[in-house]
């Protein structure tokens, strides 16, 4: 048997309620108190979720009374004890509780019965005097009832019968298989699975994973709809092959972009640099445009501080509601409960940021769904680690010590502290609540809230030197740093450290250790823009034990042990040499995955360093000045690694064979690409212009200026048959189409290349690079490509389930099949197209009849001729003379009458 109790407990209220116990200690007035005390009956109630309930599954057990804690409030007030005594079949008793009720009196446990039989329960709740405490900071209430008796009560006992067979439970719905749309409907709950927003920032970053996106990841090249974002493609024939910028220093870029509920969201990023665009994910239709111009006039750009750079920066743009992430708050008290989508824009997100990351700033929250202004958050904290919380608040973790006497640049002294700032915290807290407050979330309309209320946690701990470096919510946080090894300066040993942030632990030192970095060959008056000074500490990995160094300058990486600080592996073959310019590496599924300019993905088993499979993207002919294509990491999604291809600045005309790649994670097998300029940054191949979610993968291509929508569409299915109705032992042709639906193929470009007026034909998995590229890029037409298997299937008139043929529609979308029924009745045929790793599925129906076969004919037998007398030549030539003699007389006298 196992039991458990769930009460209602906010803890960001603990800090209140210790404010608080001073006011506790002077108890209510007696004043305007019942006189004499009041003594008031109660009875108490006790019932079950499920009656009757299979042994071994839980139910849920409820308590309440008639009469509610007169002082209860919120987290504040009486409260009733409450037990209940459970009598088994076998006669055994058992006693769960004691429990204090909630607000208003009652409360709930779960109970999971381990006996077939009936059970008893009794609910008990105790006598209690009244007496106001907790007392909240204002605004009591039921003051007068202080010193009143509230005589406890036992219920009627409840039976509840447990029987050997389990209940069911609901019948969940299963994954669709027909194309779908936000808001998915709370109803199927299993379809969690599919939902994945891309947030921007530290949301995208799970465990050692950067970029990875929850949800499905597209299997195909297949392309939902196609937008432009600003003037793309070649300009004009004056111009030659030059087309209209790009990606450069502050270029045309997709930024920051978010997506959000099936919305994407992205700053203007042309010149002048105003202003943020809201699109339908699903149809890349624009939602809404929400205008940033204000009264700020000419170029001036200046650093106010609380507020950062005011005015245009650098690049153009008015600075002040440009977005920087999204967030979805999930927020839960006993008074509340679900999400709330925001959109936060802070001074950072220019290309002139705050010159000081520990200046505190001045953030702004829109209502993700109108784009409408909620509030702000004035000194909000820029400094630290930031943290994508548990419950979807947006954190900032940060060590920092005693300022140094001796200046700025010298190190910190104790005490050291562990601070996390909230903004969640920051827009909850008061300084005096009213009523229950505190159990609800409620931004208040054009407030601003002060950013220095928003410490969630602010503790004293050992004094630790170095960076944070992994930080797992509630249970703990690694910092240190690298150590040097090189030849010409002495050891210096790295050193990690961890802290704690279990509940009620929070910065206590779980371990410190030290360990030798791996030798670098590259002294220390070696520096450079690109490959930095050699070996660097560049990742620390919790779930897997290990921490790793990479050298951009020898391409290498080492991997050592979390636990015992010792070498595991490495140093590694040096990887291309253009990775010198950019080696960028991410962490999935216990492997190390390292990209760059030398156009390789190599993954190394992260605990041994075996390269346990490389991907390359080679160049075509001799376009890429860089041998390979360069890559980089864009989005981690489902087993599925999703890259993009970019340079320094993107030259015209653009050099040809960048892709949009998807790589199989545990093969390094390529599943799709497609033509896509994706990447830039100004300065690195880190610029990176593609993001997803939904299983939708979102991007801007360079190659015209047009953002698009790559994943799965909505297929439709057509069927006839002719003739409609046949004798028995005919043949009818079954005719049909199974065309693409998705938004993109409903304009007049594409409708103009299809064949057909049902739309354009839904092609095979195999060929979707090549028919994307034709459809929306204006390459040349396949030479050859097929379309979709259709199942045609038949219901004959016994509803006997007949399956005709599995046929293959062609290049214009159209399937046939020459089908002869062998029953007499109507016949309700069915196409069904299954759907592919390019389109949902879709089906149709048609009808024909049979009839009977018509009877045989029978043979009509010829009649036997009868003979015709014999007439000879020279009597038929008499007879013609004798004709004649007689028309030349009736001749004359019919002349001889006229005279």
């Amino acid at each position: 048997m196992k039991f458990s109790t769930n009460k209602a407990k906010v803890t960001s209220v603990i800090f209140v309620l210790v404010l608080t116990f001073s006011a506790i200690l002077v108890a209510f007035p007696s004043v305007g108190a019942h006189d004499p005390p009041l003594t008031v009956p109660t009875w108490a109630y006790i019932s079950a979720s499920n009656n009757p309930i299979g042994v071994g599954q839980q139910t849920v057990i409820v308590y309440w009374p008639n009469a509610l804690p007169p002082t209860g409030q919120g987290a504040y007030g009486d409260r009733w004890t409450w037990t209940i005594e459970v009598t088994k079949p076998d006669a055994s008793k058992e006693t769960l509780g004691p429990w204090e009720s909630d607000p208003v009196g009652g409360g709930w446990t779960t109970y999971t019965p381990d006996q077939v039989g009936t059970y008893t329960f009794v609910a008990i709740m105790d006598d209690h005097v009244i007496t106001g405490e907790p007392a909240p900071p204002a605004g009591a209430w039921g003051t007068e009832t202080i010193g009143d008796t509230y005589l406890g009560d036992t219920s009627d006992p409840y039976y509840l019968t447990v029987q050997e067979d389990p209940i069911e439970s609901w019948p969940e719905t299963p994954l669709p298989t027909e194309y779908w749309t936000r808001p998915i409907n709370t109803l199927n709950r299993e379809w969690y699975r599919l939902a994945g927003n891309w947030l921007a920032g530290a949301a995208q970053d799970v465990g050692p994973t950067t970029r990875f996106c929850y949800g499905l990841g597209p299997e195909s090249a297949h392309v939902m709809w196609a937008t432009p974002m600003w003037a793309g493609g070649i300009m004009d024939e004056r111009f030659g092959n030059i087309g209209y910028a790009t990606g450069h220093y502050e270029g045309i870029d997709f930024k920051p972009p978010i997506i959000l509920n099936g919305k994407i969201y992205y700053n203007v990023m042309s010149l002048p640099m105003y202003g943020w665009y809201c699109l339908d994910l699903y149809t890349g239709k624009v939602d809404y445009f929400h205008n940033t111009t204000g009264p700020i006039t000419g170029i001036g750009n200046t650093f106010i501080p609380g507020m950062g750079w005011v005015g245009f920066d650098g690049s153009g743009a008015i600075i002040g509601e440009k977005l920087a992430f999204g967030q979805i708050y999930n927020y839960a008290s006993p008074n509340q409960h679900g999400g709330m989508p925001y959109l936060w824009s802070t001074p950072s997100t220019g290309f002139f940021a705050s010159p000081d990351p520990n200046t505190q700033q001045n953030w702004m929250m829109f209502d993700a769904y109108t784009g409408n202004y909620i509030c702000s958050i004035a000194n909000a904290s820029n400094a630290g680690t930031a943290v994508y919380g548990k419950d979807g608040s947006i954190l900032r973790y940060n060590i920092l010590g005693t300022p140094n006497p001796a200046g700025p640049f010298f190190p910190s002294l104790p005490p050291f502290y562990l601070q996390v700032w909230n903004t969640s915290r920051a827009i909850w807290y008061e300084e005096e609540w009213q009523i229950n407050e505190y159990w609800m979330w409620r931004p208040v309309l054009n407030m601003t809230y002060d950013g220095n209320n928003g410490y969630s946690l602010n503790v004293t701990i050992p004094a630790v030197s170095g960076d944070i470096l992994a930080i797992r919510e509630g249970e703990f946080i690694i910092g240190g740093t690298g150590g040097t090894n090189k030849p010409d300066v002495p050891l210096e040993l790295g050193n990690l450290w961890c802290l704690s942030l279990e509940p009620g632990q929070e910065g206590t030192l779980l371990w410190n250790r030290t360990f030798t970095p791996p030798y670098d060959e590259v002294p220390s008056t070696i520096g450079g823009m690109f490959g930095g000074g050699g070996v660097e500490l560049a990742h620390v990995d919790p779930e897997d034990g290990v921490f790793l160094f990479s050298s951009p300058v020898t391409r290498e990486h080492w991997g050592y042990s979390l636990d015992t600080m010792e070498m595991l592996w490495g140093p590694t073959e040096p990887e291309g040499s253009m990775n010198y310019y950019g080696m960028y590496e991410n962490i999935y599924q216990g492997k190390l995955l390292s990209t760059g300019w030398s156009g390789e993905l190599l993954a190394y088993n992260i605990t041994t360093g075996k390269v346990l499979w490389k991907y390359s993207a080679p160049n075509v002919g001799y376009e890429s000045p860089y041998g390979n294509y360069p890559i980089n990491i864009a989005a981690i999604a489902d087993g599925k690694i999703y890259m993009i291809s970019g340079e320094h600045s993107v030259t015209q005309p653009p050099y040809r064979g960048p892709n949009l790649r998807c790589i199989d994670a545990e093969t390094g097998d390529e599943v799709w690409k497609v033509a896509f300029f994706g990447a830039d940054g100004g300065a690195s191949l880190g610029g990176i212009t593609v993001v997803m979610a939904d299983g939708y993968v979102v991007g801007l291509n360079y190659y015209d200026n047009q953002i698009y929508c790559l994943g799965k569409g909505p297929s439709s299915t057509t069927v006839t048959a002719s003739p409609k109705i046949i004798a028995n032992g005919n043949s009818v042709m079954i005719e049909g189409t199974v065309t693409d639906q998705s938004p993109g193929t409903k304009t007049t470009e594409i409708m103009a290349k299809s064949p057909n007026a049902e739309g354009v034909p839904a092609i095979a998995d195999e060929y979707q690079e090549d028919w994307m590229e034709y459809l929306y890029m204006q390459q040349a037409i396949p030479v050859y490509f097929e379309g979709v298997e259709v199942s045609l299937d038949a219901v004959d008139p016994n509803g006997n389930f007949v399956h005709i043929d599995t046929v293959r529609s062609d290049m214009s979308g159209m399937f046939k099949k020459m089908w002869t029924p062998d029953t007499e009745g109507e016949y309700t045929i069915m196409a069904t197209f299954g759907g592919s790793k390019a389109y949902y599925s879709s089906y149709a129906e048609t009808a024909v009849g049979v009839g009977p076969a018509p009877a045989p004919i029978q043979p009509i037998e010829p009649e036997a001729p009868t003979e015709a007398p014999f007439i000879t030549t020279e009597i038929a030539i008499i007879i013609a003379v004798v004709i004649i003699a007689i028309i030349g007389i009736v001749a004359y006298w019919q002349l001889k009458k006229r005279k």
